[in-house]
């Protein structure tokens, strides 16, 4: 991916970059999480959060401090749409959607994340 690309993106807003996000993931048909013997996690609001991103490049920037010996790797979207956010929902975990270095991600309800999904998903059909 072109530097320029990254620089640009990662500069958006956190809307902006939750419906880029949910318009790529529904696009590519797959999110990216980076996993190191397990799936990387932050806390948001006294829950865990799961972060994701909708590109491998977006997520490596992230593979840093705590996440630095994590990579990045890709889910399929309908395993995330059937088995992860159900999962997560049922696990009272968030979704951190789209987080970047030294910035901010936009926290979600694994049931909202997937409305939105859905939503693009059926755009694309």
């Amino acid at each position: 991916m072109h530097p320029e690309k990254i620089r640009q993106v990662t500069q958006l807003p956190v809307q902006q970059r939750y419906a880029y996000c949910v318009r790529k993931v529904a696009d590519t048909q797959e999110v990216w999480g980076l996993y190191d013997a397990g799936w990387a996690t932050a806390e948001a609001g006294g829950k865990v959060s799961i972060p994701f991103w909708p590109e491998a490049a977006f997520a490596q920037a992230c593979a840093t401090g705590d996440w630095e010996h994590f990579q990045p790797c890709a889910i399929a979207l309908d395993d995330f749409l059937n088995k992860w956010l159900p999962g997560m929902a049922s696990n009272d975990q968030l979704a951190s959607v789209f987080p970047v270095p030294h910035g901010s991600a936009s926290i979600a309800a694994p049931a909202d994340l997937l409305a939105d999904l859905r939503d693009e998903v059926r755009l694309y059909e």
